[in-house]
Parts: C-alpha cells; sequence; structure tokens
C-alpha cells in the first residue's frame, strides 16, 4: 500500500473529533459544588462528576479546523462560567485542584430515563473511590476517509478489519503517544491526602496514565482477529462479573459504532476509533497542540501501512506495562520491553520510530517537532509545566484558568 498518496486526502476528508474534561472550580481553588449549568445540551455534557465539564465537539474534516472549533467553545464556556453570579473557572490541567475529601467529587446527577447514568457512577465510586475519575483528558476520534476505505474494499479488507487491526497496534505503540503528549506532572498534595497548597511533582509527567491512574483491577486482553472475537473477549470480562458493562473497561484505544455506544451496534460495524490517553494541555488555549493532532493523525496512517501484529497475552500485557511506564518522569530513566524482545531505552526507541515515520511518509512539521521533544527535554509539555507552575500549583493554575476566561482577579471573584 502506498500510504502516502493518503496523507492529503486524510486531513482534508477524514472525521475527525474530541472529548475534552474538565472541571469546573471555584476562583479558591476548589471543586464547584453546583449542578451542571449547561442543562442537555449535547455538546456541554458531563463525565463522572458533576463539576466535571465534557465538551463534545462535532465531527471535522481536519485537525486544525477541528483545534479552532474546540478553542470557540472552551473560551465560549470559560466566558459563561465567570461571569456567572457565583464565578466558576474552568481549570486548564488533568490533575484537580484542592480536595478537602472525596465528598468534594459530587458524582453526576443524572434524573429520569438517565438515572442509571447516576446509578453507575456511584457503582464506580464504590468500586474504584471518588479521586481518580475526578482526574480529566482527552478523547481524540478518528475515521478514515470513505474514499479510502472503499478502495480497500475493493482489495478484499473490510473497513471492520482495518479499524481492528489499527486497535491492536496502537496498543502497542500507545507508550509513544503517552511520551510525547503527556501533561500532567503536577498534582497539589490534597489528592493524596497531604496539606492543600503543597506540590507533587518529579514522579510522572501523566498522573492518569501512570500506574497509579484510572486502571480495571485486572490486566484485560482482547482478541483482535476478527470483530466477533473482540467483542466476545469484551463480553467475557461482564459475563464472568469482573465489569459492570463494556464502558468499564479502561483500556486506551476504542473501537466505536455509529450512534449509541454499545456492543450490539459495534457488531453492525466501525464507524471510528477512539484514543483515550492524552491530557489536557495548559500551555494551549485549545487544550490541545494541534501540531499533536497532525502528528496522531500521521501515527495512523503509519500504522495502518504496517502489517498486522497478532500480539499475544504476553505482549499485550507489556504493552499497557510500556505506556504505564511511559508516564514516568523523566524519560531518560525509562526503558521499554519492546516487540524485538529486548529492552531499550525510551528516548533511543522513539528516535528509530519517528524517523521510520519520516522515511514511510516524508518530512512533515508534525513528525520534527516530536523529535525535538525526544532530542530537548526543555521541549516537553512535562519540563515546561513543572517551570510554569511547579512552585504554586494551584495558585498559578488560577491564574491561567482567569486568563482563559479573559477576566481580571476582580472579576472572577479570585480571593473572595
Amino acid at each position: 500500500m502506498n500510504i502516502r498518496q493518503w496523507i492529503e486526502p486524510t486531513f482534508t476528508q477524514g472525521g475527525f473529533g474530541l472529548e475534552e474534561e474538565n472541571q469546573r472550580v471555584t476562583p479558591e481553588g476548589f471543586l464547584a459544588q453546583t449542578d451542571h449549568p449547561f442543562g442537555d445540551d449535547p455538546v456541554l455534557d458531563r463525565d463522572f462528576c458533576e463539576s466535571q465539564l465534557e465538551i463534545i465537539t462535532g465531527v471535522h474534516h481536519s485537525p486544525r479546523e477541528l483545534v479552532r472549533a474546540l478553542g470557540n467553545k472552551r473560551l465560549e464556556v470559560a466566558r459563561f462560567l465567570a461571569k456567572q453570579q457565583a464565578p466558576e473557572l474552568l481549570w486548564p490541567f488533568s490533575n484537580p485542584p484542592y480536595l478537602r475529601s472525596e465528598k468534594d467529587i459530587r458524582i453526576a446527577q443524572f434524573v429520569g430515563e438517565k438515572a442509571e447514568k447516576t446509578a453507575y457512577r456511584n457503582y464506580l465510586a464504590g468500586k474504584y473511590g471518588r479521586k481518580k475519575q475526578s482526574l480529566c483528558g482527552i478523547h481524540f476520534n478518528f475515521s478514515y476517509p470513505q474514499a479510502f476505505l472503499d478502495t480497500l474494499r475493493e482489495e478484499g479488507v473490510s473497513a471492520d478489519q482495518i479499524y481492528l487491526n489499527l486497535a491492536e497496534k496502537l496498543l502497542a505503540y500507545a507508550w509513544l503517544i503517552v511520551a510525547l503528549t503527556a501533561a500532567s506532572p503536577l498534582m497539589d498534595a490534597s489528592f493524596e491526602g497531604g496539606r492543600p497548597g503543597e506540590s507533587l511533582a518529579g514522579i510522572y509527567s501523566s498522573y492518569r496514565c501512570s500506574d497509579k491512574g484510572y486502571w480495571n483491577e485486572f490486566e484485560p486482553v482482547l482478541d483482535f482477529d476478527a470483530i466477533p472475537n473482540y467483542l466476545d473477549s469484551m463480553s467475557y470480562y461482564v459475563e464472568s462479573g469482573k465489569l459492570y458493562s463494556a464502558a468499564e473497561l479502561y483500556y486506551p484505544v476504542r473501537l466505536k459504532p455509529k450512534g449509541t455506544n454499545a456492543l450490539d451496534k459495534l457488531r453492525e460495524g466501525v464507524d471510528h476509533i477512539e484514543l483515550r490517553m492524552l491530557d489536557v494541555n495548559p500551555l494551549r488555549d485549545e487544550g490541545v497542540d494541534p501540531c499533536d493532532l497532525d502528528f496522531l493523525t500521521l501515527l495512523l496512517l503509519y500504522l495502518t501501512a504496517k502489517p498486522k501484529m497478532d500480539l499475544s497475552v504476553m505482549r499485550q500485557r507489556r504493552a499497557m506495562r510500556n505506556m504505564k511506564q511511559a508516564a514516568s518522569y523523566p524519560l531518560e530513566e525509562v526503558s521499554l520491553f519492546w516487540t524485538d524482545g529486548k529492552m531499550h531505552p525510551l528516548p533511543e526507541l522513539a528516535l528509530e520510530i519517528l524517523e521510520d515515520m519520516e522515511e514511510t511518509l516524508g518530512a512533515h512539521e508534525a513528525i520534527a517537532c516530536q523529535m525535538e521533544k525526544i532530542k530537548n527535554p526543555a521541549r516537553r509539555y512535562a519540563n515546561q509545566i513543572l517551570n510554569r507552575y511547579g512552585t504554586d500549583y494551584v495558585g498559578r493554575g488560577l491564574a491561567r484558568a482567569r486568563e482563559l476566561a479573559g477576566v481580571s482577579d476582580g472579576e472572577s471573584g479570585a480571593g473572595a
């Protein structure tokens, strides 16, 4: 397959979407205790807790167009919250600000036909606790251009199989995405029972993707041979009682159907793939760097062109462990067990893959900027965030939140 010929069509005809989570916080740096202020707006939903706002974009046909749309909506939301009678701010980090106790994390309150969603969240709170579920992230959704899928179909390859193969390869390469996009190296000590106002740093570049992040109590293994096998392997965990539903499978990559996300719907066909390991980036007004989305798009094409991986049970488990290891800080101290059966220092392996991407796809700015992150630690988000916010995580985070809303300290009620 000559994948280069599909680069330009993918960037202009593919399907791209984002779901970005942010906490609503008070001007003093605590999670908001107010009800979700956006009603049943399908673009502005909640995730686990009532204060956890989720901005859901529509489908766009280029990554840059997508980031602009997200940035516009985020600004609109931040300004609205800051101008309420009791002002609130949109917290710009994946990790929460001050937590007095788990009671600060108010479970999302759904009523009527949606009441089951609150019941499910209560189940999660009892099983995993509330704290880890207060962590926020970004999900990146991608679908191939229809012309690409039509061409493959003519060659006897189904869209479902292409997406399934891609999901398997992405599991193996998830560590690379974490290493290049990790942006949550700081948290307030109150998250781990310490005194509010003390910052914890220097262990993780992404807490939510680390071994202390939000994971199942077992190491899931999926069958990537065919869609029925894949769905049966997920159903097994539900039927055996290990999971409440397939939604409880905390996995870095998901295949999604069109419309309602349910296993039965997925049996009818895969519509897109979802990457779930991105941190909210406080260095960007949109919460995500457009260069990273360009890179992810190129990575998806690069992996599409590679042969099927056929990950064994052991290699799947190693892939998950590699991803968690890549969330450590600093990267220079991390080594990974790669598919050749050998241990490799993460920076060396990352550069080797990025260079192969360049050879396969040609020179692209998005690949070059990722290479620079590996070669120069000062270019990594975690390092920049530590330098900018490390001495006062919540205080400087609130200043950044006010900046994002375009309001002064007085307008946001800071210090009240």
